[in-house]
């Protein structure tokens, strides 16, 4: 590669994040970084819970052990071990700027896997993440650098696969010549209508199915009549990959009102920063309760700040004051240009009975461009400029706890649904906690189904005060129970030279494992942890002297409670 080429790599890896549509990647760099040809379960941009999916998730055949590959030359510049999250994940330099990143790894190469060793048995940790100088380990282009897995939050085996620039900003890998066989069109189900004007916090929208047709979707009788001078829209839709059937996320998004371009989003690139958008860019609350159905806006929230828009004409939304039918065009591609598209008019009929008008209630107007703060005696809330995406007519109430064990009022901040960009700061006065337990006081949301999450928090003056996300219901309780440490396949006296491994299941009742250290004859041994199943696994040396061995469990919850296990065993 000449400097010429060199130089201008550098300039676009440098440029500010954004849609990225005017950038030239290079084709033809990279290649595929596993054994099996391409084929994806998941792809760049892709709605996921609380998150834009920042890569490609690669089929393995629902298979571990494939081999892994370096997409060019380049130098293993970090490695990030984590029972979540990306698991066992290598990030590899190239001498073009760019990084590529491989997640969900089983293992990694004999150098790498002895680098990673030193490295935790250094810090006396299974986590670590840490960087490498370029010399350390260099690579070249098709080197087995791991092997596939499903380690951290993957759902099944399969390789998460990512290309960033040199400002750390995830870019769709698809735009750097990667082939997939893919002539499907998009999908779509439903698209969904939200009054924008008196009635937006009114009412909660209709939604009306969509029909395939001659090639093309419509909806029912083609004019649909709406008591609302401004609408917005938005469309239930994913992509389809032809040879697997997978549903995956889609790339880019028109609307035009009367031929006129109002929006489109298209998934090239952003910034991590910008992941939770994703809450703002689909219909989230429908997302949550509907199966992760992706209800795609096809207008953008005033709070919304996500640079893949385009074509924005008073941010997406219709106006429908003239009385007049507004021809409506939506198309949907795939990356490999598989186009579909709805057609209908939209008209404003103020005898029509589609939006529902609901009794607005409220305790404070929260506006989205500017600090918002709530207290009163028992509460206090902070909300930065930036938290939300629209404004909130937020609801307050409290209550008495109607179970033991809670050591506050119970307190319903809005609804779980209005989602919140940033976290903001919440304090809530607690009620008979002894001085003793003050330490052990967490703050706790109710999720939907009824469970409990903690915040944890700090105990001061008689507020426990925490950063959270979301809304809710919320309430103090204490944590002084230590987890709980099962034993899987270890009793005293058993022989495990043929069986190899030791596994432990490790669990929490209320504020989280925080840490935890294993121990082989009283010496510190890593021990992988995986999260998603709460099981701990020490591969045993195949070395390990013959005769008795105590291996022992510590762990520590995230209030400092403690739990430990020890067993004698044989080899």
């Amino acid at each position: 590669m000449n400097l010429l080429v060199l130089c201008v790599f550098a300039v676009l890896n440098t440029s500010s994040p954004g849609k990225g549509n005017d950038i030239v990647y290079p084709k033809g760099y990279f290649i595929s970084p596993i054994d099996v040809p391409i084929s994806l379960v998941g792809n760049f941009g892709e709605p996921r819970a609380g998150h834009f999916h920042t890569g490609l998730d690669m089929r393995t055949n629902q298979e571990e052990g494939h081999k892994v590959l370096a997409a060019a030359d380049g130098y293993i510049s970090r490695i990030n071990v984590s029972g979540s999250g990306y698991g066992n994940a290598l990030y590899v330099t190239h001498p073009n700027g760019y990084t590529t990143v491989y997640g969900h790894l089983q293992r990694f190469s004999t150098r790498i896997q002895e680098r990673l060793r030193k490295e935790q048995y250094a810090k006396e940790s299974f986590a670590v993440d840490f960087n490498l100088s370029p010399g350390e380990i260099r690579v070249k282009q098709g080197e087995v650098i791991a092997l596939s897995g499903s380690t951290g939050s993957a759902a099944g085996p399969h390789l998460h696969f990512e290309i960033r620039d040199s400002t750390e900003h995830p870019i769709n890998p698809l735009l750097f010549g990667f082939q997939l066989a893919d002539d499907a069109k998009p999908v779509m189900g439903m698209v969904k209508f939200y009054p924008m004007d008196d009635l937006k916090y009114k009412s909660d929208g209709c939604r009306i199915a969509v029909t395939l047709h001659d090639g093309n979707y419509e909806v029912p009788n083609g004019v649909i009549k709406l008591n609302a001078s401004k609408v917005g829209i938005s469309l239930n839709t994913y992509d389809q990959i032809t040879t697997t059937g997978s549903r995956v996320g889609i790339y880019d998004m028109k609307m035009y009102d009367d031929k006129t371009p109002v929006y489109e989003f298209r998934m090239n690139r952003f910034s991590f920063t910008d992941k939770r958008y994703v809450l703002s860019h689909i219909d989230y609350p429908v997302f949550t309760e509907a199966g992760h159905k992706p209800y795609h806006k096809c207008f953008v929230d005033p709070g919304n700040k996500c640079p893949v828009y385009d074509d924005l004409v008073d941010r997406g939304v219709i106006d429908l004051s003239d009385g007049k039918p507004h021809h409506i065009k939506i198309e949907v591609s795939d990356f490999a240009g598989n186009t579909s598209i709805l057609t209908f008019q939209l008209q404003q009929d103020k005898a029509s009975t589609l939006f529902k008008e609901n009794e607005l209630k409220y305790t404070k107007i929260f506006e989205y461009d500017r600090p918002n703060e709530f207290s009163n005696s028992d509460i206090k809330l902070n909300i930065p400029t930036g938290c939300l995406f629209d404004n909130v007519y937020f609801n307050y109430s409290s209550s008495a706890p109607a179970t033991p064990g809670i050591y506050s009022k119970v307190y319903q901040l809005d609804k779980n649904a209005t989602q919140v960009f940033e976290g903001f700061t919440l304090s809530i006065k607690t009620e008979k906690l002894p001085a003793s337990y003050a330490t052990k006081a967490v703050l706790v949301h109710q999720d939907l189904p009824g469970g409990n999450d903690s915040y944890g928090g700090k105990y001061e003056n008689g507020f426990i005060t925490a950063k959270v996300r979301e809304f809710g219901t919320y309430f103090v309780k204490i944590d002084t129970t230590p987890p709980r440490i099962t034993a899987l396949n270890i009793k005293p006296g058993r022989n495990m030279r043929a069986i190899g491994k030791i596994r432990f299941k490790i669990a929490d009742n209320l504020s989280g494992i925080a840490d935890f250290d294993t121990y082989l004859d009283d010496k510190w041994v890593v021990t992988d942890f995986d999260a998603k199943s709460s099981t701990l696994t020490h591969t045993l040396a195949s070395n390990l002297a013959a005769g008795n061995h105590t291996f022992k469990v510590l762990v520590t919850d995230e209030r400092k409670n403690k739990a430990e296990y020890s067993v004698k065993f044989k080899m």
